[in-house]
């Protein structure tokens, strides 16, 4: 069996196709930037009154020759910018004279790029004539990152949001058009054989559109998560009673996620990375770890583990994590589903790894095929939950279905499910 753990419930229903009973879903595509043909110029700029203090301008040129960021801000953001760039930036380019850094980097007499930073001012330029694909994408990913840093979380939400809706919007036409080709090929079932090649010809086109739309939509997606948006599923899980989280739960004996949970935002709000403990997007994914818009360094990662390291959730464990008011949504990373349901094979908890089960986890309880555990098993099966980076909250199934396939995570509808799947 393979693992697959599936990004957006949309993606299941017509981008994947039969193609998810066999084999990984792809890393979406990266999409095209400015230095691979156009010649033509992209530029951000941005000025506006910080509203916690301060003033703050950003301009961003992106050419096919030179990528350029130039920035003022208020001396409060100068510390966050230094983390960033020491942890971003090659440390034998930097130099330190008082408040200013400097990482310079030259080939063949050639200067690559040049970032200087002050107190108050940074200034960053990369000449892509010289430098490599790899450190092209680097520098605009790194633009990125300290303009969210700058402009603080406002605007970057606005942004994530407009990324969002233009992705659902692509997704809704990709369905749409899904649909079309479905019904084409349905048709063509029940028309003479003569025509029947057209018309899985105009399905094959329609189909392939649809995935298009679908793989541009999954990487305008990634990026609006980065800034801190979450897709429709999310929200629609997030507004669900199942998904709610009950401050009756927090002292219940093995359930250590609500105090891994207090502890880790009250850490988040003295860090200054959130601003409320009732709205928060904490996604990981292979290029780090975002929340609310904010890229985290390597420093505050392992900061945000050892936290999570005292209550059973150990640095392997990694996971995604949506908070508004009191409904959560943790989706687990890298879950070891098949090596948990061998271990309720070995303790007797079920038969066979081919006999339905549904297990419906809230923490505090668990029901299996529509009932209770007793409150000893519940402790094992928390203890065993953790132990295979699984971390139970309200809302969560575990099911082996009638085809054999492993699911985890929450399912919207009969057709939607968002989380992990292993299929035979």
């Amino acid at each position: 069996m393979k693992k697959i753990t599936i990004l957006t419930v949309h993606i299941i229903l017509f981008l994947l196709g039969n193609t998810v009973l066999a084999q990984t879903i792809p890393t979406p595509p990266k999409p095209p930037t400015t230095h691979t043909s156009s010649s033509s110029s992209i530029s951000y700029s941005s000025s506006s009154s910080d509203n916690r203090g301060g003033s703050i301008s950003i301009a961003i040129s992106n050419t096919n020759d030179s990528y350029k960021f130039k920035a003022k801000f208020p001396e409060k953001r100068y510390s966050e910018l230094v983390s960033v760039l020491k942890n971003e930036l090659e440390s034998k380019k930097m130099t330190k004279s008082g408040n200013s850094y400097s990482w310079i980097s030259n080939a063949d007499e050639n200067e690559v790029y040049n970032v200087n930073l002050n107190s108050k001012k940074l200034v960053m330029s990369l000449d892509k004539n010289v430098a490599s694909d790899a450190l092209i994408d680097k520098f605009e990913a790194l633009g990125k990152t300290l303009k969210t840093v700058i402009s603080g979380s406002s605007e970057t939400k606005r942004e994530a949001e407009e990324l969002q809706r233009e992705a659902d919007r692509l997704l809704r036409d990709a369905e749409r058009m899904q649909r079309e080709a479905d019904r084409i090929h349905r048709e063509a079932k029940r028309i003479e054989q003569a025509s029947l090649e057209s018309y899985r010809e105009d399905a094959m086109h329609i189909a392939e559109e649809a995935k298009r739309l679908a793989e541009k939509a999954a990487i305008i997606s990634v990026e609006a998560s980065h800034k801190g948006a979450i897709n429709a599923p999310l929200k629609m899980l997030l507004r669900s009673n199942k998904t709610y989280l009950s401050n009756a739960l927090l002292n219940t004996i093995n359930y250590t996620w609500p105090d891994a949970q207090k502890e880790l935002i009250t850490a988040l709000l003295k860090d200054n990375i959130v601003q409320s403990k009732n709205d928060i997007v904490f996604n990981t994914d292979p290029t780090g770890v975002y929340i609310n818009g904010t890229k985290l360094t390597n420093t505050q990662i392992n900061q945000y583990k050892s936290i999570l390291g005292k209550y059973n959730i150990t640095p392997g464990n990694t996971f995604s994590f949506y908070k508004t008011d009191n409904n959560i949504v943790i989706i687990n990373d890298n879950a070891k589903l098949t090596s948990f349901l061998k271990s309720l094979k070995e303790k007797g908890y079920i038969n066979s790894l081919k006999d339905k089960l549904l297990l419906e986890i809230n923490g505090t309880s668990i029901i299996k095929n529509g009932k209770a555990v007793s409150a000893k098993d519940l402790v094992i099966y928390n203890t065993l939950l953790l132990k295979n980076n699984i971390i139970p909250a309200p809302g969560k199934i575990i099911e082996i279905t009638t085809s054999n396939a492993y699911k985890l995570g929450y399912t919207l509808n009969n057709k939607a499910h968002l989380g992990t799947w292993v299929m035979p």
